[in-house]
């Protein structure tokens, strides 16, 4: 094995690592504050009142309140790779780093609380916060709530499409290069499953196969 890809495969654990103890930690804080208020069913469902009822319960690095610059938090650019490596072309990260809360982690991951009219409140975490390769489908994630799963849980995925990525085989139709929005965010539920990203080094077909 050549020196960049043992480079690449100790990289990709870390990223591994990381989304683990981002997932267990948001669920973990999204437990604790059931007790005091109920469901996410029963939330206001915004950005803001998301981002004040799990704050108490997670352990910041950094604090940028809605209408604060994110970049304190890790978030310093407005545009993030898909994972066919073209840029989203929605605007949605430019309008996200304007205009959400988000939060540093003490370990040093970052999350923005992303919420609109109409669906639930996503999460857009960043792994290793302000360093590169910012891109979906390696260190940049969705999560979510999501009515399908009666709220018990913060998942894998987004529901800013009418696709519902945060189902496992909606999450599948998000982890291949062929997909046009925002491929490689809802690749969470491989790295749930297989504890791995081997997702990167695979076609489409075989990511489809071997989901």
């Amino acid at each position: 094995m050549t020196l960049p890809s043992l480079v690449q495969k100790y990289k990709e654990k870390e990223f591994v690592t990381a989304y683990l103890r981002v997932y267990s930690i948001l669920n973990q804080a999204y437990t604790r504050a059931i007790v005091d208020n109920e469901t996410f069913e029963y939330w206001d469902k915004t950005s803001e009142d998301t981002y004040n009822k799990l704050k108490p319960f997670l352990n910041l690095g950094a604090d940028c309140s809605e209408g604060k610059a994110n970049a304190p938090c890790g978030f310093t650019v407005t545009s993030y790779k898909l994972l066919n490596d073209s840029f989203d072309n929605t605007d949605f990260s430019h309008f996200a780093y304007y205009n959400y809360p988000s939060i540093k982690l003490n370990s040093g991951e970052s999350i923005m609380f992303l919420g609109s009219s109409g669906h639930d409140v996503d999460f857009l975490i960043d792994l290793n916060g302000e360093k590169n390769p910012n891109k979906f489908g390696e260190d940049a994630h969705f999560l979510s709530f999501n009515s399908d799963s009666n709220y018990r849980q913060i998942l894998p995925g987004a529901v800013w499409s009418n696709n519902k990525p945060n189902s496992p085989q909606g999450g599948r139709l998000q982890c291949q290069r062929s997909q046009t929005w925002f491929a490689g965010s809802a690749c969470g539920y491989w790295i749930l499953t297989h504890q791995n990203m081997n997702y990167l080094h695979m076609s489409d077909e075989k990511i489809r196969n071997n989901w």
